[in-house]
């Protein structure tokens, strides 16, 4: 029974760990290189200043606006999952996919539907941003 119980808490330190490395990974502030929304690009690009990650919240800068999200991050999924939770009390999650691969992070999310499988950014609904992190995170001393 006890090698048990220390057996599951070793395994939910190394997933909690696994989970919480990709958010810091995250944080900082991109500039939006790409914005294709049905598989085809779109002018919503052009109206997109900025988007930070910072402390488990997403805010994206808007020529007239800001929005603003909750975002949580499951690293063991393959692939990599992220949620989107808007700060507005009617808002439902939406579901997403990330990776960063050669400087860039890409995020493909359903608008409406279930979560993307594949980075292609097809499909009705489905979202693809493509950014680079336009200032580095941070480092705490």
């Amino acid at each position: 029974m006890l090698r048990s119980f220390a057996f599951s808490i070793a395994l939910f330190a190394t997933i909690a760990r696994a989970e919480d490395k990709p958010s810091a990974e995250l944080d900082g502030t991109y500039e939006l290189r790409e914005f294709t929304e049905n598989g085809r690009g779109s002018d919503e690009k052009d109206k997109v200043s900025t988007v930070t990650f910072k402390d488990g919240l997403m805010s994206v800068k808007l020529a007239s606006r800001e929005d603003s999200a909750k975002f949580s991050i499951d690293a063991t999924k393959k692939p990599a999952a992220i949620n989107f939770k808007p700060t507005t009390a009617e808002a439902k999650t939406t579901l997403g996919i990330w990776k960063i691969e050669k400087g860039e992070l890409t995020i493909i999310f359903s608008k409406t539907g279930p979560r993307p499988a594949d980075f292609r950014g097809t499909g009705e609904g489905v979202v693809k941003l493509v950014m680079a992190r336009a200032t580095p995170p941070k480092k705490d001393k």
